[in-house]
């Protein structure tokens, strides 16, 4: 590969993470039914059952997109491949 803007083969290619992107999904008609139980256990226990018994709070998923970005060794300049 060579550098567009000085011709020189001396080239270094690296693979970056250019943006991630995240997707959340909720609780669905389970998890709310589970939050609504778990208050009311919490009121009936005094907020002691909330020790051991967690929220549902959905899901996340993220996904990234990466780029290829060339680097000439000798003058500086950067392009993507």
């Amino acid at each position: 590969m060579k550098c567009p803007k000085c011709g020189s083969e001396n080239v270094n290619v690296q693979l970056i993470q250019a943006t991630g992107k995240t997707k959340k999904h909720g609780n669905g008609l389970g998890g709310h039914v589970n939050n609504a139980a778990r208050g009311l256990t919490a009121m009936c226990t005094l907020g002691m059952s909330n020790l051991v018994w967690k929220k549902s709070k959905g899901s996340e998923k993220t996904t990234f997109k990466n780029e290829t970005v060339c680097i000439c060794q000798n003058c500086g300049n950067s392009w993507k491949a």
